[in-house]
């Protein structure tokens, strides 16, 4: 799948004024600054370096004293090499149960298909995404690839996927693993709808 994704709610434009608290409060979003850091092992003054921040400035961050602008938080993601949209759905001090109806959905520029985020946020070693492809359709025109693994189950319909220039015909219950890199799409053949549940790690969005 691809990794051009865009996620709804959506800022309204991309100035540096943008109401984040819109998305998701400052503190929820400084935590998931920090804990990455922290995971990779650099300090303030490190990761301050690299964004182009000062360390006074990344601290507030970090605690939730000040928000971040978007291109901040943009720099700061490009640092890890993780989306932006990671520190948009919490930490984990955020629900950790999804309501079926309380789904985040997640949309593909210039396509119909749409995704819903299952996993309760992004954050971590993997997420998970469910989608429908409706009867002929595609999760997109062309097969892409992305750089994580993904493991993705029929739950319903008949699926047909598209891996390096082969295909794999997938029914319900059938599951089917993506290596990194490799092109890939799903399309469905059938009369009717087809559910699928994707585990992506690491997460792309």
């Amino acid at each position: 799948m691809p990794s051009d994704r865009v996620a709804e709610p959506a800022p309204a434009n991309d100035h540096n004024d943008v109401d984040l608290n819109a998305l998701t409060d400052a503190s929820s979003i400084g935590e998931g600054i920090r804990r990455e850091r922290l995971r990779r092992g650099l300090t303030l003054a490190q990761l301050a370096s690299q964004v182009h921040l000062t360390v006074s400035a990344l601290s507030q961050i970090e605690r939730g004293a000040s928000d971040p602008s978007i291109s901040s938080l943009r720099r700061i993601a490009a640092a890890f090499n993780i989306p932006m949209f990671q520190f948009l759905v919490g930490t984990d001090r955020r629900e950790i149960v999804v309501r079926h109806g309380q789904r985040l959905r997640v949309t593909l520029p210039d396509r119909e298909l749409e995704y819903e985020l299952v996993s309760a946020d992004t954050i971590g070693e993997f997420e998970v995404l469910g989608c429908t492809i409706a009867a002929g359709g595609a999760t997109g025109p062309t097969p892409m690839a992305h750089s994580s693994e993904e493991c993705s189950i029929v739950l319903s319909g008949r699926v047909i996927a598209e891996v390096a220039g082969r295909t794999y015909e997938l029914d319900a219950g059938d599951s089917i693993k993506v290596h990194r890199e490799l092109p890939h799409r799903f399309v469905n053949p059938g009369t009717v709808d087809a559910e699928m549940l994707v585990i992506i790690s690491p997460p792309t969005f």
